[in-house]
């Protein structure tokens, strides 16, 4: 017999899991907020010790390598060497690994969400929109895939199988086991944790982007996650396809008879990169 999942019980299992890091709202409350300052980017850096460990590290690599020869050993100086954008996405990036080991997720799903996250930054900067948020929607864009996992493993497993043996989409598979399907699940999860209203379309949409496209960022991460299983970014078995929106494409600008050569390198080193980073 069907589950069939109410917005209630998915809030409410919600908070059995580990607690959504606070770091991560905070920061992408100063993305919005014209008057935040280094200052505050850093408060929330420092208090903490694993965040500021990894930030120095990079920081003192980037020294190493301009023979800086001086070691760094403060969060406010490692911004001078490394840049303001780019302690945003490391405090990010550890504060969702974190919060994703915390769950138990499989390393399989945690590597697409970092393949995504990369995807759709590269994509907002290669078509010239913002992508602030484009890291944080592309980590979390199946997180309501995780919250089935977690709670619901049996039936997790089943859609799985059913999406192997047949033709028919994830999400349809998923309606019919569980009522809802994974873009819903996320959207109240996101909705719970106060994640930005463009995250919370990104991650309901990602699927079926077209309803959404007045916000930029549900284009991006749709052709994001698209564009990850393409280029085979994570090397997953059963890796499947998706068929990418035109729409979404024309709403960003993207012309794929063009050379995107250099985009998709970009896409696949950084990608490479972070997942032996984050593994």
């Amino acid at each position: 017999m069907a589950l069939l999942l109410t917005d209630s019980e998915i809030i409410e299992r919600a908070k059995s899991m580990p607690a959504f890091p606070r770091v991560v709202t905070d920061i992408l409350a100063t993305l919005d907020d014209d008057g935040a300052n280094l200052g505050s980017l850093v408060n929330h850096v420092e208090h903490d010790p694993v965040i500021t460990a990894r930030i120095l590290s990079i920081a003192n690599s980037a020294a190493m390598a301009g023979h800086g020869g001086s070691s760094v050993n403060d969060v406010r100086k490692a911004v001078s060497l490394i840049g303001l954008a780019k302690i945003r996405e490391i405090t990010l990036a550890v504060s969702l690994a974190d919060f994703a080991h915390g769950c138990r997720m499989a390393s399989y799903f945690w590597e697409h969400s970092v393949a995504v996250g990369i995807c759709a930054m590269e994509l907002g900067r290669f078509t010239h929109h913002s992508s602030d948020y484009a890291l944080v929607a592309g980590l979390l864009h199946d997180i309501g895939q995780l919250w089935m996992a977690h709670f619901y493993p049996l039936e997790f497993q089943m859609v799985r199988t059913a999406i192997s043996n047949g033709s028919e989409g994830i999400n349809q598979i998923e309606r019919r086991y569980f009522g809802v399907d994974h873009c819903h699940v996320g959207r109240q999860l996101a909705m719970h944790w106060g994640l930005p209203q463009a995250v919370v379309d990104a991650i309901y949409y990602h699927h079926e982007p077209d309803p959404g496209l007045a916000e930029n960022l549900v284009a991006i991460t749709h052709v994001a996650e698209v564009l990850a299983n393409a280029l085979d970014l994570t090397g997953r078995d059963g890796n499947l396809v998706a068929n990418m929106s035109s729409a979404a494409c024309e709403k960003l600008g993207i012309d794929w008879s063009q050379d995107c050569g250099s985009l998709f390198g970009r896409i696949e080193a950084r990608t490479e990169y972070a997942c032996r980073v984050f593994r």
